[in-house]
This record gives structure tokens, C-alpha cells and sequence, in this order.
């Protein structure tokens, strides 16, 4: 297959191309080049391109393309509330600019990358299916539940296939660890690596659904080898149900730490959600996803990374 990837210099968009490379598929990547790790993409085509630029799309053209894979976007909730433009203008003009750009280069499959965050605070449960309500509590969630209406509402009836991932907290060596707005398990995974002491900004009983990055990367390729799933709604996650507080005891556990970091609550992040996991049963029933790693092992494999970097 021949695949467009926006985003593709980044964390998940690069681990996805590099396993579509090397499967054997084509792959072009449109990037801003905000981020980069080019030295792991010398096989494919990088483009740079600005998706919130209608004239700069409009000079990229491209034949013969099977799918559009969505990965570029502002990924930070916290930064969305300082900056909400940013969140407006790359992740839905972006978005809109894409199906437009879709469309005139006959590209008639797009796969969005979205979040849990969508879901948003849920009173009746905890563990979230595809069929929930959502109700965005950041700029970031907003814009990526826009994202999908739009799939829904535009590119649809233009003829385009979609599908959503809406892709729960992601980990794995490869992640910025330098970054303290986005990833929960590399911010935790940094302070207990180098300090001696951890203030967490919400409560310790928080929960989430961990997903190792080698397992999304998994979700993402089955969505794309599968013809017969199109205009429907994915969660990606582990299905598993993990405290803040295991997470960290957890990671003080593989630094040999325990006992020797004082971990505290200090105050709250804005827009943030109390607890949810996955519901993984559409997606393992639709698409044969099976979850391979463990928090433990997930862990160990992300530390090893961690430490010779």
C-alpha cells in the first residue's frame, strides 16, 4: 500500500511508519518538522508542509495514494489552555484542510488519531465503550472531538472512509522525556529517575489506562489492513485500570526506589479528568487487537531506553 502519514516525525507517527516500512509499504510523510527523528525514517519520503496552509497543500501532489493516516496536532491539554489557537488552527483547520487535500488527490481513507480525552469526566462509569457520550473538558479534547465530527458530517458524505483511534495514555522508550505537559508515565518515569522528590498536581487515586507504544502501533496497522471497519469509532488502550498510585509505586519499584522518594499531592491540573480505561471489546471482537504488554513490562522496557539516552 501507498500511505500518507501527517505527523510523521513524531512519537506514535514515527513508530507507525517505521512498521509499516517495514512490512513493505510506501509511506510519505507531511511534516512541519516541530519534532523529528529523520535519522529513523531514511527509507520513506518526507515532505515539509505546513497542513494549516491551504496553498502549501495545494502544491503537494501525490498519485496513486491507498490512506491518509492523522497523526498531526497540537498534543497537549494543559498547553491547549494556554494557547487554545493553536489547538483551533492545527488540529481542526488542519483537520478540515486535510479532507480538502484528501479529496483532491483522490486519497479516499482517512484514519484519525483522537484520544480518550473526548470522553471527558463520566458520573456512570468508569471503564468507557465507543458508544458513551462525550463531553470535552480542555481546548485539546474539543478539538479533537471536532476532528471526528467532521469525518462524520464532511468527509463522509464527500466519499471519503474514516476511521477514529481514540488512543488512551501512551508510553515506550522514543517518548520526549524532556516534556512535562504531556505523557504521564514519562513525567513520572523522569521524576523518579532524577529526583528524590515527586509533587503530583491532582490526586493519587486518579486512574487511567496505560498503553505500551509497541501495542497502539498494533491497533493502528490492523485499522489500516482492514477494509470491512470503515466510518466507525475505535478505542485504543490496554483495557487495564491503573492508579496514579500503582504507576509510581510501579516505577519506583523497577529504579530500585521504593521508600526513598517522597511523593505528595499539590494541587490540580485544569481540564483534568478524575479516572477511565478502555473498553477494548469492539476493537478486539472487529479487529483481532490483543494488548501484549503489561504495565510491569511496559515499564522495565521504557527504563532500559530511559537510561541510555
Amino acid at each position: 500500500m501507498k500511505i500518507v502519514i501527517t505527523g510523521g516525525c513524531g512519537y506514535v507517527g514515527s513508530k507507525i511508519a517505521q512498521r509499516l516500512l517495514s512490512t513493505g509499504h510506501e509511506i510519505l510523510i507531511i511534516e512541519n518538522f516541530s519534532t523529528s527523528v529523520e535519522d529513523e525514517l531514511k527509507d520513506c519520503q518526507i515532505v515539509k508542509c505546513d497542513i494549516t496552509n491551504p496553498k502549501d497543500l495545494a502544491n503537494l501532489k501525490v498519485t496513486g495514494y491507498d490512506a491518509l493516516l492523522h497523526l498531526a496536532a497540537q498534543s497537549s491539554g494543559p498547553k491547549s489552555f494556554e494557547i487554545p489557537d493553536i489547538d483551533i488552527k492545527i488540529n481542526i483547520l488542519g483537520t478540515l484542510n486535510m479532507i480538502n487535500w484528501c479529496r483532491d488527490n483522490d486519497i479516499d481513507r482517512i484514519i484519525f488519531a483522537s484520544s480518550f480525552v473526548v470522553y471527558g469526566d463520566n458520573p456512570n462509569t468508569e471503564v468507557l465503550s465507543e458508544d458513551e457520550i462525550c463531553n470535552p473538558k480542555s481546548i485539546y479534547a474539543l478539538s479533537k472531538y471536532t476532528c471526528e465530527q467532521l469525518l462524520k458530517i464532511y468527509a463522509e458524505p464527500h466519499g471519503i472512509k474514516w476511521n477514529v483511534l481514540r488512543m488512551f495514555n501512551i508510553y515506550g522508550p522514543g517518548q520526549d522525556l524532556s516534556r512535562s505537559d504531556q505523557g504521564m508515565v514519562s513525567i513520572f518515569l523522569n521524576l523518579v529517575k532524577n529526583k528524590d522528590y515527586i509533587g503530583v498536581q491532582g490526586s493519587l487515586d486518579r486512574f487511567r489506562d496505560f498503553i505500551y507504544i509497541d501495542d497502539v502501533v498494533q491497533g493502528w496497522e490492523l485499522c489500516l489492513l482492514n477494509n470491512n471497519v470503515i466510518n466507525q469509532v475505535f478505542n485504543l488502550g490496554s483495557g487495564t485500570k491503573t492508579y496514579l498510585s500503582t504507576l509510581i509505586d510501579t516505577l519506583l519499584e523497577v529504579y530500585e526506589k521504593t521508600g526513598q522518594v517522597k511523593v505528595e499531592e499539590i494541587g490540580s491540573t485544569p481540564g483534568d479528568i478524575m479516572g477511565c480505561y478502555a473498553d477494548i471489546s469492539k476493537i478486539s471482537d472487529q479487529l483481532g487487537y490483543n494488548p501484549r504488554f503489561s504495565l510491569n513490562r511496559g515499564v522495565e522496557l521504557f527504563k532500559k531506553w530511559a537510561d541510555n539516552v
